[in-house]
């Protein structure tokens, strides 16, 4: 059996309390034999239940430490979905322990954390991958699989905040437009932003966030038709991935992928500052696995 081990600041979250039951879900219907059997968190969640009481309730055994957590598992998730800025110091055991890592959205809070985590995983020869569960709608799967990932253009739309929920755009919009963005420009309104992206060669993106919009998506690959893809059945898609890694070892999202998200949130939030600017997306190392 896989076992999995999850690493969070506290538990009693929406993401350590669902994810469990998810992976077991999707163990049971695509013939995997895993399950999540450990965890460790840094303290009991403020508010809710304890570590102990929530090991009692997912069925999992508490570890005194990240070392035996790690010693005890096949494969390991840094969680603290609601807080990227933890996340370079919760995972540096992990990273160095050479067995397959994911990461929850959102990886780093900027792109040099984001660098430092995977250039410390590759060199310890540590498989790991993150990415939000929306890169794997069922849509958007069939618009990539239908037209090689060679969107003309593709436009956006979501709720939540840039710092954190930005994430599930970015990755809608990376799986479609593949990396290259080159340059950004934002528009602002009182609770409204919106950045348009500029590969070259006519291709575009924009990213709309606001209180209240609907995560919605369309895309052309032709740029002059286009498709509505829908951001639905995800989940279980996601989890498929997400065991099939720990299983194979081979990350399905590459790490220039997800510097090339980061890179575009952190030119978003410089963007967001100057509206009507010009900004340039910042480059990025291509980096490589040991293995």
């Amino acid at each position: 059996m896989i076992r999995i081990g999850m690493i969070d600041l506290w538990l009693d979250n929406w993401h350590t309390n669902h994810y469990p039951n998810y992976i077991r879900l999707a163990a049971e219907k695509f013939g995997f034999d895993a399950d999540v059997t450990d965890v460790w968190a840094e303290k009991d969640a403020p508010e809710g239940l304890t570590t102990a009481a929530w090991c009692d309730k997912y069925h999992t055994r508490p570890a005194k430490s990240q070392q035996e957590l790690l010693s005890r598992v096949d494969a390991v998730m840094v969680m603290c979905a609601d807080d990227c800025l933890p996340h370079e110091a919760l995972a540096q055991e992990a990273l160095a322990s050479g067995i397959p890592l994911y990461c929850d959205k959102t990886f780093a809070p900027d792109l040099d954390s984001a660098i430092r985590m995977f250039e410390r995983a590759n060199s310890f020869n540590t498989p790991i991958f993150t990415c939000s569960a929306h890169r794997y709608c069922m849509e958007l799967l069939d618009f990539v699989r239908r037209h090689d990932r060679k969107a003309a253009w593709c436009v956006t739309s979501g709720p939540g905040d840039l710092v954190n929920y930005s994430v599930h755009q970015f990755e809608l919009i990376e799986c479609l437009m593949g990396t290259g963005a080159k340059t950004c420009r934002a528009g602002a309104s009182e609770g409204l932003l919106q950045i348009v992206y500029d590969y070259g060669e006519g291709r575009f993106s924009s990213f709309t966030q606001g209180p209240g919009l609907e995560f919605i998506m369309k895309a052309s690959a032709d740029g002059v038709s286009s498709e509505v893809v829908e951001v639905v059945e995800y989940y279980m898609n996601f989890m498929f991935g997400l065991l099939r890694f720990f299983e194979n070892k081979i990350p399905p999202v590459e790490q220039a992928d997800t510097l090339e998200i980061m890179a575009m949130q952190q030119a978003a939030r410089q963007a967001r500052k100057a509206p009507g600017e010009v900004i340039a997306v910042p480059k990025y190392p291509i980096l490589k696995p040991l293995g």
